[in-house]
C-alpha cells in the first residue's frame, strides 16, 4: 500500500505520524526544504483533542490550560455576559503553533516510515508522480491538484483581517480565556503563561495600519499591564467549505476542506477531529484485512462532510449574531445570555460541542 501526503504544514506532519503508528509507509511531497514555521499564532486545543495529540507527543508538549472562557461585549466591558467552565477540566489547552510544529517535524525526520520528498507541487508533473499511490491526501490550498480538482466551494468573504500578536505583561493568575465582541470585531485573549498572552483581533472592514490596530487593542485591554508586544501578523478571514472532498484516489483535507472564523478557536480542532476520524477508518480497514486505498477517502467524506458544514455554519452564525447585536447596542445578547448563563444544560452541551464537535 502506497500513501502520499501533499503539503508542507502541521496537518500533514500529524497525519503522517498517525499513519506511522499503524506501521504504514508515507511519502510527503514538499515544495522546499521543510523547516519549522516561525509564527506567533496560538492553537487552542480542546480537552478531547489534546488527549489524542498527547498519545503522539508522549507528554513532551506541555500546554497552558485555560479553565474558563469569559465573553464580553461592546456595551458590557466590566462584567461578562456569559462564561463557560467545567469542574476539574480545562476548556482549552493553549499551545504555540511553532512549538507543536517543531515537535512533529523532529519526530517526522526520525521516522523510518516517513519520507520527505522535495518537488514543485505546482508543476503538471505532480499528476504523474501521484498516480501510482493507493491513497493521496492533499491538504495544500494552492498546488496544481487543488486548483484543478478542488475549487468548487461554498465561500463567504468576511471582508475582515485577523491580526495576531503576543503580549508580555506583569505576572498574574492567567487561566481565563477572554473574548470581547467589540464594534470593530471580535478580540480574543488567549493565555500562554502567567506573563504571556496571545491576541487575535478580527477587524471588520478595510485594512488598518499597525498604529490604528494597537489603539483599538489598548481601548479594550483592561485585563493586562503590558511590558512588551511582539511583531504583528495578519491574514484574511473567510468561511469556506469544499463541496466534494474526493477525486479519483485523492482526498482533500485540512484547511482545503473547511476554513472558519477564528472567534471560537475551533479551526484546528475541526482538523484534529478529521484526523481522528480518518485514523478510525484506517484502523477498521486494517482489522478487516482491507486495503488502505480510495475507499478510505470515500468513507471519510461520507462520515464528515455534512457535519463539517453544519459546524462551520454554526460558528458563522455566532459571528453574524454578535455583528448584528453590536448594531443594536447588545439589546439581544443581554436578555438572552442572562437566561442562558443560568442554564446548566445549555452550558454543559456548549462545552461538549466545543470539546468534541458534532461527532459525539
Amino acid at each position: 500500500m502506497k500513501i502520499c501526503l501533499i503539503g508542507q504544514n502541521l496537518t500533514n506532519l500529524i497525519l503522517a505520524n498517525v499513519f506511522e503508528e499503524k506501521k504504514l509507509k508515507v511519502d510527503i511531497f514538499l515544495n522546499k526544504t521543510i523547516r519549522n514555521i516561525k509564527t506567533n499564532r496560538t492553537i487552542a486545543v480542546s480537552s478531547e483533542n489534546f488527549r489524542f495529540l498527547k498519545f503522539f507527543t508522549k507528554s513532551n508538549i506541555i500546554p497552558w490550560k485555560s479553565k474558563e472562557i469569559k465573553i464580553f461585549t461592546e456595551f458590557s466591558k466590566s462584567k461578562e455576559i456569559i462564561n463557560f467552565h467545567e469542574k476539574n477540566k480545562e476548556v482549552f489547552n493553549l499551545i504555540p503553533y511553532s512549538k507543536l510544529n517543531e515537535f512533529f517535524l523532529k519526530k517526522t525526520r526520525k521516522s523510518k516510515f516517513i519520507k520527505l520528498l522535495h518537488t514543485d507541487t505546482s508543476s503538471p508533473a505532480m499528476f504523474k508522480k501521484i498516480k501510482d499511490y493507493d491513497l493521496v491526501i492533499n491538504s495544500e490550498n494552492k498546488n496544481i491538484i487543488s486548483k484543478k480538482f478542488f475549487t468548487n466551494k461554498i465561500r463567504k468573504n468576511y471582508g475582515s483581517k485577523a491580526y495576531t500578536f503576543l503580549i508580555n505583561h506583569r505576572r498574574k493568575n492567567n487561566d481565563i480565556a477572554i473574548q470581547v465582541f467589540t464594534k470593530f470585531g471580535p478580540l480574543a485573549f488567549l493565555p500562554l503563561s502567567n506573563t504571556k498572552t496571545s491576541i487575535v483581533f478580527s477587524h471588520k472592514g478595510h485594512k488598518i495600519d499597525e498604529k490604528k490596530m494597537l489603539e483599538i487593542f489598548y481601548k479594550y485591554n483592561s485585563f493586562y499591564s503590558l511590558t512588551k508586544i511582539s511583531e504583528i501578523e495578519r491574514f484574511n478571514l473567510s468561511f469556506e467549505t469544499l463541496r466534494n472532498y474526493t477525486h479519483n484516489n485523492i482526498l482533500a483535507f485540512g484547511d482545503l476542506i473547511h476554513r472558519i472564523h477564528p472567534l471560537a478557536g475551533q479551526g484546528f480542532n475541526m482538523t484534529i477531529r478529521d484526523i481522528k476520524i480518518i485514523s478510525k477508518i484506517v484502523n477498521n480497514k486494517i482489522s478487516l484485512g482491507l486495503p488502505i486505498d480510495v475507499s478510505v477517502a470515500e468513507d471519510f467524506q461520507e462520515s464528515t462532510r455534512h457535519l463539517n458544514y453544519l459546524y462551520g455554519k454554526a460558528i458563522d452564525g455566532i459571528y453574524e449574531f454578535f455583528k448584528f447585536d453590536i448594531k443594536i447596542n447588545n439589546s439581544m445578547s443581554k436578555p438572552i445570555f442572562r437566561i442562558l448563563n443560568k442554564n446548566s444544560f445549555f452550558k454543559k452541551y456548549s462545552n461538549i460541542l466545543s470539546d468534541k464537535g458534532l461527532n459525539l
